[in-house]
């Protein structure tokens, strides 16, 4: 009942509490502490002479644009509208205090909610806006709590929120607040704060989208998706600015369109599970001695999604079981026969691919979700992308987030080995020609979606309309330096960084993994032993008589030095694998 009754407080008050100056109809925000307000308009108005109507209420009761007294129906005309706009901007309210700011515009949506009392553990109903520069002004209300890692940080403002829309009585409210996502309840706010660049994960996700094979029940289900789409939005907390963020869809049952669990038969159908962190039983390479007890939401470091713990108790854990046992124990006869019922290869071939691509060592082994469609029809697994932040280069671990590890020379297969046990013994085995598909679909991808134009562009093009809705200079302003990191966020400086990195990086692939015989490093003479010879050839990258080159780069640094020569003598002397 009190929670029923706070709803409501809520519902009553939230239009009044919203309502204080609109410009051309849509709410302005105000972030008072910095002098900031802003206004969301269409894209089409930037660049030109801007012409709309001003109201206010509220608290406000006289206010000031530009030098002009503005009284609440006047126009306010703006010439030549763009990302530098800036008009001061001074009001008073009711209590006889003055706010001075800085009138700003962007046709990015404006997401704003207040809540001090926001947690990682329960839902908080708080009032949530979101402001659409080509659509009316939706007033929602939501339940919210954090999500993600940097929950763990003494850090508010670029956490991540999961976003459940409910109506005025606390039920289920299903909203499309943008018209290229789904008709849903349920939304996630990703702030990229572990990205440097801040929209990694959501150009990763674009392509992803754009090169995954569809998933092996796709004739079912043509509109399957495994990854989410989103929606980049400026965002506000309590009358504080907080930047750039994407407001996205979950991967869930409705997004990959899995089959319901029959609440009449009890049957479970469709399963969903996700990956949260690294370990032996999540990279496939264990399993329990026997099948995990089915009423716990998790198994190991995997969370159950589908169907919900809380609905279905006991779940069942069969076929994450199967492929782990499979992966692991099986013999090299009984895995290469049943490796295709287990998992979908030709979405792990381009899952492959694409880690390989963006050297995305974070999403093996965690930020992976695992689908099985319907088990009483078949228990193989599809995977779905989820949290791609630590790729194109950038890597948390280090303090300039661009560490030698992540450069083109890296070899994701070979340098970092925890990668899932199925895919090492699908390489080793070369199960019905996995190698050879690889390649090939590699080579095909390269023609369209994984050139090195494309890439680019992707990044270039996303850049390019975070500096024209004026974006990218108040996400620079805010966290020069980062609330994390303590580096100062650069647009140009990390766009520079990550087009020169792409086609390095590509080159890479096509000349030293996505080949035919690949050489082993070290072995420089290719005879499958290591000897004196591969000790001089280390030796001559060093001393400048050869060139230095990724054959030569044992230890995955991304050069050729002595470490690489007493890595070689190791692996002579039988010291190291």
């Amino acid at each position: 009942m009190k929670k029923l009754l706070t709803i409501l407080i809520f519902a009553a008050t939230l239009l009044s509490i919203r309502a204080q100056v609109t410009i051309g109809g849509h709410r302005v925000v105000a972030d008072n502490a910095a002098g900031l307000w802003l206004c969301a308009t269409a894209e089409e108005n930037f660049g030109h002479d801007l012409k709309c109507e001003v109201t206010y209420g509220g608290d406000i009761t006289a206010l000031n644009i530009d030098g002009r007294d503005i009284a609440s129906g006047d126009s306010l005309e703006v010439a030549g509208l763009s990302a530098a706009t800036a008009l001061p901007v001074v009001a008073h309210t009711a209590a006889d205090a003055q706010i001075v700011a800085e009138l700003q515009f962007t046709f990015l949506p404006i997401v704003d909610f207040s809540s001090t009392e926001i947690n990682k553990n329960t839902f908080v109903t708080v009032p949530f806006s979101i402001i659409r520069p080509s659509d009316a002004d939706m007033d929602l209300l939501a339940n919210m709590r954090y999500r993600g890692s940097l929950v763990n940080y003494d850090v508010f403002e670029k956490r991540s929120y999961k976003v459940k829309f409910i109506d005025s009585l606390g039920n289920k409210l299903d909203v499309r607040p943008f018209p290229e996502l789904r008709n849903d309840n349920n939304w996630v706010l990703g702030g990229g704060a572990a990205d440097m660049f801040r929209i990694r994960d959501y150009v990763a996700r674009g392509l992803w989208l754009d090169m995954v094979t569809p998933p092996y029940y796709f004739a079912s289900e043509p509109k399957a998706l495994s990854a989410s789409r989103g929606q980049l939005v400026e965002l506000f907390r309590n009358g504080v600015y907080v930047g750039v963020y994407s407001m996205g869809e979950p991967i869930d049952r409705k997004q990959m369109k899995l089959v319901k669990y029959d609440p009449v038969t009890l049957e479970i159908h469709g399963q969903l599970w996700k990956s949260d962190d690294r370990s032996r039983i999540t990279l496939m390479d264990t399993v329990p001695p026997k099948l995990p007890n089915g009423n716990y939401y998790r198994y190991n470091n995997f969370e159950t999604k589908y169907p919900d713990i809380d609905d279905v108790k006991p779940t069942d854990y069969t076929a994450l079981y199967n492929l782990g046992w499979l992966s692991a124990y099986a013999d090299d006869s009984t895995f290469t026969s049943d490796i295709a019922n287990r998992v979908d290869i030709p979405v792990i071939i381009d899952y492959y691919i694409f880690c390989e691509a963006l050297l995305a060592f974070d999403n093996e082994g965690k930020n992976v979700y695992w689908a099985c469609y319907d088990r009483t029809q078949s228990e193989k697994l599809t995977p779905a992308i989820w949290d791609i932040d630590i790729s194109f280069g950038q890597d948390w671990k280090f303090a300039d987030m661009h560490s030698a590890r992540v450069q083109p020379w890296g070899d994701y297969f070979e340098s970092f080995y925890n990668h899932h046990r199925f895919l090492r013994r699908l390489r080793r085995l070369n199960v019905d020609g996995f190698n050879q598909k690889v390649i090939a679909r590699y080579r095909e991808l390269r023609q369209n979606v994984l050139t090195d134009e494309s890439l680019c562009n992707r990044f270039i093009e996303v850049v390019d309309m975070l500096k024209r809705s004026g974006t990218a200079a108040r996400e620079q302003k805010k966290y020069s330096p980062d609330i994390i990191f303590k580096q100062n966020i650069d647009f140009d400086a990390e766009l520079a960084y990550v087009t020169n990195w792409i086609p390095r990086r590509m080159h890479y692939l096509d000349n030293y993994v996505f080949v035919e015989n690949r050489i082993t490093r070290g072995d420089f003479d290719n005879n499958g032993i290591f000897d004196v010879d591969d000790v001089n050839g280390a030796i001559n990258m060093i001393l400048g008589i050869s060139p230095a080159t990724p054959l030569g780069d044992v230890t995955y640094d991304s050069k050729v030095d002595v470490d690489d020569v007493n890595r070689i003598i190791n692996k002579i002397l039988g010291k190291d694998d």
